[in-house]
């Protein structure tokens, strides 16, 4: 055990992780010398050894790897990719305690940035008083929520077992254990790692909408809503020391948590109504569940008897007969039984009663020197309540607005009102969705028989009301149109709410994608707020609007400067439009976890947003994969929920954000329209682009994947209706990861030409604007991790080799001017130079990393080259699908 009332220093830290991931190691190496043998063992070393040799130059490495890897039979291939993959499972928990332990150090050291002191600290030196304060805090709301997509590739199973380990990581380090348990803890881990070798790492079959159900309320009630508990608890003790004359007690709850897993159903058909009703109640019971477990508690906790300690009379007076003869003169286990018994009979209709019978027992706890007690067990289920409802999650609906035409369009038709809505001009389509908005007619007929198209979009839309009936209003308050376009697109869901009554009762949100409907989106949002009946809208909705922005679509439209600048100018015209119409905005960002979908740091993302862009509430994807890092370790949600309060805190009272400069933001324009231009030459006028990209990267095998409910593409047709999920995937799988930097490099560059001062003046915006900071630090990362020995690799795999030579030529170069430019705006000597340890990381991952991608081109040329449907094929496609496993693992992305 280390002494952890000494700080260490940052040498003795990493020497603890090199000690950690060699300790895994060698535990993972004798898993395999058991389960296979010594020659086993040795090849797995022999792999690893010549990876390693090729990374430091040995001339020949590449051609020994490849021969080596080529030489294997397909049994002893699945060793080395269980080995490689399993290894990287072993070191993401090895660099997860080292974070930890970073953290704890700068802790103890008084010098933690990004947290929620540090956010209070500022605040109070700017001389925010206690009125402003709670002034910040009331308008303050955040949503995190949760998405099933992209997909996290390992199954529950093996985060568990994941989650297992690093908690007997973290208690051989904490704990001073004597010989016998160190042992005893040595051999529980051999346990885990031999249990995960023996694990399939992915399904057998295709996820189910209630297998991601089960996947993302496994961490809600796990560990979530515990660890939000605390941050309150945190955030409350802050507030006390910076304002000690206060009462901070009855905190606000600004942090909330949202799902679109079984009510997203754009693009994926089995998202259906009943599945959606399903969700909820799956998560109205898992809330129950837990709220059992912690009343049971407390009932064996609260055994204060009123021949002790007076009892308010409100509280004596409100137990019922039933409960009144158990537990003689303990009052409040009388009270708490009778509480059990409302919950597993599932009494309380909605969390107002429970919170009132809980809110009771803390009112006279504190009025009869229960003070202790009820700042307890007792004030965490209640915030846990107050937070988390009976709900457990609010769920979010989300549609393509193109379902909402083609199902208007078919009941315009059968009911003689329009021909053709869908050909129809804008404005006739406006005037057409107002007249049947002031109607008060039925719409939707009793029993619809229409396509299935129709029918399920009505079908969607009564289940809101259904659930609205059953659960109360919070369950569903929000309704979300993707690939919103036209101001019709989102009087569609105003009308189809009006149909059934709950138009008062939700938000309708537009989703903006591409880049020309970010641009358009203005223009929109305008025509809304002028509209008679929305406008009536918003009144009833307090003036608030939200609008959700896409940051991967718009990506995959015009690359990563294009749609970096469009999100921003966009949040920018925005805000400006609300502030001039009198409501209050609210941006809802899809971020997804790579780079190439709006991935990177939350905090900094948050902070580099234009400054009258943020006034309190705001609501961001927590995506698939990224809920699982995020929230498989209790430290680590912790320190990720500092950073989103730290960055709303300081946002929202106006102390972070600083504006572009004009000529910035005339440099980001220059910037955005060259890296579009060369983006989409490169990736949609490249003639032979997409049979490239289909050889040379594992995208058509990932749609075997099993991680997924929802199809690869939204919609039948070609790359445009490919979801970015896959698109982004492919690329990672490949080490070139284009879409996160391609075009950069020649944008940044074509600017130093074009200006005199051009380089100076980006290093200017690179060190004053943290938008611009953000955007470089973030592609930095990316063009890093890409990698053009293995891309070319890979590129191995076109047979049309004037084709490869061209794609992949422009590629590389791209790449080297991308690394150069980025070095000379941050004036480092080689990428990452000013981030080492996120440089250690990927140095100690490439020679695991290498290996899988050599066994992938091998597996994925023979794969090709076998008759679909044999069992060859069959064996070789799961051991390619095994790969993506585990490159996912050591690129801690998919997509």
């Amino acid at each position: 055990m280390r002494d952890t009332h000494e700080i260490p220093s940052t040498s003795e830290l990493t020497n603890y992780l090199s000690a950690d991931v060699r300790f895994l190691g060698i535990l993972l190496g004798n898993v395999i010398h058991e389960q296979h043998g010594k020659d086993a063992f040795d090849l797995v070393e022999r792999v690893r050894a010549t990876a390693k040799s090729r990374r430091s130059g040995t001339p020949g490495a590449t051609e020994t790897l490849t021969k080596l890897i080529a030489s294997l039979s397909l049994d002893s291939k699945r060793i080395l990719i269980k080995a490689f993959s399993n290894y990287f499972q072993l070191i993401n928990i090895a660099e997860d305690l080292q974070r930890i332990r970073v953290l704890r150090q700068r802790e103890m050291a008084l010098t933690l940035a990004e947290s929620i002191e540090q956010a209070i600290n500022i605040l109070v030196s700017r001389g925010v008083t206690t009125q402003q304060m709670k002034t910040l805090l009331g308008k303050i709301g955040i949503r995190l929520v949760l998405t099933a997509h992209p997909s996290e590739a390992k199954r529950k199973e093996v985060l568990l077992k994941m989650r297992e380990i690093a908690r007997m990581m973290a208690q051989r380090e904490r704990q001073r254990m004597l010989p016998r348990e160190q042992y005893k803890l040595e051999n529980s881990l051999l346990e885990e790692i031999e249990e995960l070798w023996q694990t399939r790492p992915t399904r057998a079959e295709r996820a189910t909408v209630a297998d991601e159900v089960d996947f993302g309320t496994y961490f809600v009630t796990a560990l979530i809503m515990d660890v939000v508990v605390d941050v309150y608890h945190e955030l409350r003790e802050v507030l006390v020391k910076y304002y000690p004359d206060d009462d901070w007690s009855d905190l606000p709850a600004l942090l909330r948590y949202g799902s679109w897993i079984g009510g997203d159903r754009d693009g994926n058909p089995n998202v259906t109504a009943d599945v959606s009703l399903t969700t909820l109640n799956t998560q109205r019971e898992l809330a129950h569940q837990v709220y059992i477990a912690d009343i049971t508690t407390l009932r064996d906790h609260l055994t204060q008897s009123s021949d002790e300690v007076k009892i308010s009379d409100v509280l004596r007076d409100s137990v019922d007969e039933a409960n009144a003869t158990k537990y003689p003169s303990e009052i409040y286990r009388q009270k708490l039984n009778q509480i059990l018994k409302n919950l597993r009979e599932r009494a309380y209709k909605s969390s107002a009663p429970f919170l009132y019978d809980l809110q009771m027992i803390d009112d006279s706890l504190r009025h009869h020197h229960g003070l202790h007690v009820a700042n307890g067990a007792l004030h965490r289920l209640i915030m846990k309540v107050r937070v988390f409802g009976l709900h457990l999650l609010t769920l979010d609906v989300r549609e393509d607005s193109s379902r909402h035409a083609t199902a208007l369009d078919e009941m315009f038709r059968a009911y003689g009102i329009a021909d053709n809505y869908l050909e129809m001009p804008e404005e006739d389509k406006q005037a057409l969705l107002l007249a049947e908005i002031k109607s008060s007619r039925p719409f939707f007929p009793h029993t619809p028989n229409f396509s299935q198209t129709t029918n399920e979009v009505i079908a969607t839309w009564r289940m809101i009301a259904q659930a609205h009936r059953e659960y109360g209003k919070e369950v569903i308050d929000n309704v979300i149109a993707s690939m919103s376009q036209q101001p019709s697109d989102v009087l569609a869901m105003l009308m189809l709410a009006h149909e059934v009554g709950i138009q008062d009762d939700i938000d309708i949100i537009p989703l903006f994608e591409t880049i020309d409907d970010l641009h358009a989106s203005e223009r929109v949002m305008k025509t809304l707020f002028d509209n008679e009946e929305y406008a009536k809208h918003l009144k009833k909705r307090g003036m608030y609007q939200q609008i959700m922005l896409g940051y991967s679509d718009s990506n995959k439209d015009g690359g990563y400067l294009a749609s970096n600048w469009g999100l921003y100018t966009t949040q920018n015209m925005l805000a400006r439009l609300c502030e001039r119409e009198g409501v209050s905005l609210e941006l809802f960002h899809g971020r997804g976890g790579s780079i190439g979908r709006g991935g990177g740091p939350t905090n900094q993302s948050i902070l580099s947003q234009p400054p009258d862009s943020m006034k309190g509430r705001i609501k961001i994807t927590e995506q698939g994969e990224v809920i699982a890092y995020r929230y498989s370790n209790p430290e680590i949600a912790r320190r990720h929920l500092h950073h989103v309060l730290h960055a709303v805190l300081l946002a929202s009272a106006g102390a972070a954000n600083v504006a572009g400069q004009p000529a910035w933001m005339a440099a980001m324009d220059e910037l955005s329209e060259t890296g579009r231009v060369a983006y989409r030459k490169f990736v949609y006028e490249n003639e032979g682009f997409l049979e490239y990209w289909q050889a040379a990267t594992p995208i058509d095998e990932l749609s075997n994947l099993p991680i997924s409910s929802r199809p690869a593409k939204r919609r039948a047709g070609g790359f445009s209706g490919l979801r970015a999920i896959p698109w982004v995937f492919s690329w990672m799988q490949s080490r070139a990861i284009i879409p996160s930097w391609f075009g950069v490099g020649t944008a940044l560059q074509r600017f130093t030409l074009d200006h005199a001062d051009g380089l100076a003046t980006l290093k200017q915006m690179f060190k004053e604007w943290p938008f611009f900071k953000s955007l470089i630090q973030n592609v930095e990362l990316d063009v890093a991790k890409a990698d053009m020995g293995i891309a070319e690799l890979y590129a191995s795999l076109v047979q049309d080799e004037q084709l490869r030579d061209m794609i992949f030529s422009q590629m590389k170069a791209e790449h080297t001017l991308a690394s150069d430019m980025i070095c000379q705006i941050t004036d480092q000597s080689d990428l990452l130079s000013s981030s080492p340890v996120m440089q250690r990381s990927i140095d100690r991952r490439n020679p695991y990393v290498d290996p899988l991608n050599f066994i992938q081109v091998a597996l994925l040329r023979e794969l090709r080259s076998l008759p679909p449907g044999t069992p060859e094929y069959e064996a070789t496609l799961a051991a390619v699908l095994f790969t993506v496993n585990g490159i996912a693992a050591g690129m801690k992305t998919t997509g």
